[in-house]
């Protein structure tokens, strides 16, 4: 097993720190769909609960941030 950060979970970081507002939406856009897809690679593995509840929680980290951060890269809920 790989001791590298996961890239969804780099992409997630990446978001979590951009400050340009156009940068920020397509880092989120791009967040989301990375971690929608490890999801879908999981889905069928077994032992990989731990991942899979991390990823859910960027989910919804995912969903405050377009929520709260409107503002930023003009995002629409």
């Amino acid at each position: 097993m790989s001791t590298q950060e996961p890239r969804w979970r780099r992409m997630f970081t990446a978001v979590l720190t951009e400050l340009d507002p156009e940068k920020f939406s397509v880092r989120l856009i791009a967040a989301d769909d990375s971690i929608f897809y490890r999801l879908l690679e999981l889905e069928d593995l077994p032992g990989t609960d731990e991942e899979r509840q991390a990823l859910e929680e960027a989910l919804e980290d995912i969903k405050l941030l377009r929520t709260n951060c409107y503002h930023l890269g003009n995002l629409e809920e």
